[in-house]
């Protein structure tokens, strides 16, 4: 599968060390916001209310 990757254009092999030093996943701020509430994939322009409940969103979902 590397090969195949490295067969791209642009694709460069990452040492080690960079493979370390690179940080992903999401914000603490979403992570607890997704584990506290209910959260949707928000796939409107705004989020709707459930029984008159406000909506907060957070990293692209409706949580509530």
């Amino acid at each position: 599968m590397l090969k195949n990757i490295l067969n791209l254009e642009g694709a460069q092999k990452l040492t080690k060390n960079e493979q370390k030093s690179i940080n992903g996943g999401i914000t603490e701020a979403c992570a607890n916001a997704w584990a506290t509430m209910y959260c949707v994939p928000k796939t409107t322009t705004t989020c709707p209310t459930i029984d008159d409940e406000f909506a907060l969103v957070a990293c692209g979902k409706c949580c509530y």
